[in-house]
């Protein structure tokens, strides 16, 4: 029989109605959740607990998201965890959710639906074997944006592997953008190669870049090289 591991979870007091009336599986007998009333007790608990998630907006009473975050990546113990922010649709707040180190954002109101599929796949992502970075992916031929998730280990300066349940079609062309950890936004156009239904329901797109500048080219190396050698001192 096979034993699931209880996973802890760290959320923010103002969810807590969202969560007990929509998505209250998330508390269940395999999870631990620990409500919290400024992001200074979110890291206190997460320094005795070790969450595994934590799920804040994106300004708290005491520290933004980027403060938090901060204290958080730079620690080498506390960075092993995902943080979900949970932000407003403006574009503003939506890049300073790329910027500050976070896992993933979602944004109010907050779908039941979305939260849970997003719950469900940080709890499930390990960083120290798995790195994900959010990106912006704009078609160029009807100008329509989604934001997906790409496996930083799939991302190098000729393309990126993007999963998504936003339909795109072989041949599409797009516009990634996209921000490293500790880098400007990258902007990168590509055309989608592959397609690859997944048993999830999700799709898979092989998105090749073309006329990447070669500044562009020369950090997304650079990042891929890091991100290798984190990961090989990890095992």
């Amino acid at each position: 029989m096979r034993t699931v591991k209880m996973k802890k979870l760290i959320i923010a007091d103002s969810l807590k109605d969202f969560i007990e009336q929509n998505v209250s599986l998330i508390a269940g007998h395999d999870n631990k959740v620990f409500y919290i009333k400024s992001a200074q007790e979110a890291l206190d608990i997460h320094r005795k607990e070790r969450a595994n998630l934590i799920i804040i907006t994106i300004d708290c009473s005491d520290f933004s998201c980027e403060q938090l975050c901060s204290v958080i990546r730079g620690d080498e113990v506390l960075k092993v965890v995902s943080i979900l922010i949970v932000c407003s649709e403006k574009l503003s707040d939506i890049e300073r959710c790329l910027r500050c180190g976070a896992s993933d954002y979602i944004t109010q109101p907050v779908s039941p639906a979305a939260f849970l599929w997003k719950v469900s796949r940080l709890l499930n992502v390990s960083e120290r074997t798995s790195y994900r970075v959010i990106v912006k992916v704009v078609n160029m031929e009807d100008n329509k944006a989604a934001h997906v998730f790409c496996a930083s280990k799939n991302i190098s300066s000729s393309g990126v592997l993007l999963e998504t349940d936003t339909i795109f079609n072989k041949g599409d062309k797009l516009t990634c953008s996209f921000f490293l950890p500790n880098s400007i936004r990258i902007v990168a156009d590509g055309e989608i190669m592959r397609i690859r239904e997944k048993e999830n329901g999700l799709k898979e797109y092989g998105v090749r870049f073309f006329d990447i500048p070669s500044s562009v080219e020369l950090q997304i190396a650079t990042f891929v090289e890091n991100w290798l050698k984190r990961k090989k001192s990890y095992n």
